[in-house]
């Protein structure tokens, strides 16, 4: 009650506000209730804390707008980086795809060289990056790309691809060194020099005229011209063998077996190791013969074959 009381005789309260001139005329005087003077008195103290406040928040608004401008700037900075690493991985990606590639022909040129079958391709599909290839039993094949794979997803893929390889690549080193073998074994090479005589075959027989077949091949030439070893082996037989006279026999493993026959004189004996090439014994015409000559025989799983078509030209 005594607030309300002070505010109405407030209101009925002047201030007087005086403009004196520097000539001293002319005094002017303004009349104004207090309460008006203190409302704007206060209305002022209230604008000036608003400004002051709002200042206040504009320049710590401005500062994190500066800090985020440079944070952006960073993290663009990073993108940037992150993006010249991808695409650099991508080229690494396709480069090593290209590599991977490159070993699969060398694997299937490796394979024809010594005689083993190319690796078949399968058709299981799997996307795993944009230049990516897709491996299947030691074939390499361009296939779709999901988009929804990541680098690493991708690089992941690629290296479990290139573990594959590497097991591939030492079974085929294993593959290889049996075939090695199987090669060096196989009675291929031409055992002497000379005029083949006689072939596999019916044939008219020189000692008495009536046809027969002639198991081997007839290679006539001088006496005591070398005989060579067709292939590797061991020696399971060198002596005299009643018409065959002088023979040497080679086991070579594999189902392969060579015989040599009508020999002047055997250079081996049973048990013997022998390499390809390896001069065995001379050439002579000892047994049921006519004349200086190697009969060579072949044989392959127990059955007499046509030393031709084993033997390189």
């Amino acid at each position: 009650m005594n607030l309300y009381r002070k505010l109405k005789d407030l209101h009925k309260e002047y201030m007087t506000f005086m403009i004196v001139p520097h000539s001293g005329s002319n005094i002017k005087q303004f009349h104004l209730k207090k309460t008006f003077y203190y409302l704007f008195l206060s209305i002022s103290a209230v604008l000036c804390t608003s400004i002051i406040i709002l200042t206040v928040s504009l320049i710590q608004l401005n500062h994190r707008l500066d800090v985020n401008l440079n944070n952006l700037k960073k993290l663009q900075a990073i993108n940037k980086d992150q993006s010249l690493e991808i695409a650099d991985l991508k080229n690494k990606t396709s480069f090593v795809n290209e590599k991977l590639s490159i070993l699969n022909d060398l694997e299937n040129q490796v394979r024809s060289l010594v005689g083993l079958k190319a690796a078949d391709s399968q058709s299981t599909k799997k996307p795993i990056s944009r230049s990516a290839l897709r491996y299947a039993t030691g074939v390499y094949e361009e296939i779709e790309v999901s988009d929804d794979l990541s680098m690493n997803e991708s690089l992941d893929i690629l290296a479990t691809e290139m573990d594959q390889k590497m097991e591939n690549l030492s079974d085929l080193i294993d593959d290889v060194s049996d075939q090695l073998k199987v090669l060096a074994a196989t009675p291929d090479k031409m055992p002497t020099e000379g005029r083949i005589t006689s072939k596999f075959g019916y044939r008219k027989s020189p000692l008495n005229g009536r046809r027969e077949f002639h198991s081997g091949l007839d290679i006539a030439n001088k006496q005591g011209t070398e005989i060579l070893a067709a292939g590797n082996g061991i020696i399971t037989f060198s002596g005299w063998n009643a018409g065959y006279g002088n023979t040497v026999i080679i086991s070579h493993g594999h189902g392969y077996r060579s015989v040599y026959a009508h020999n002047k004189e055997n250079l081996v004996e049973v048990g013997q190791r022998i390499q390809k090439g390896d001069v065995i014994a001379k050439m002579g015409s000892t047994g049921r013969s006519t004349g200086s000559h190697l009969h060579f025989e072949i044989h392959y799983n127990g059955e007499q074959i046509n030393p031709e078509k084993v033997l390189k030209p």
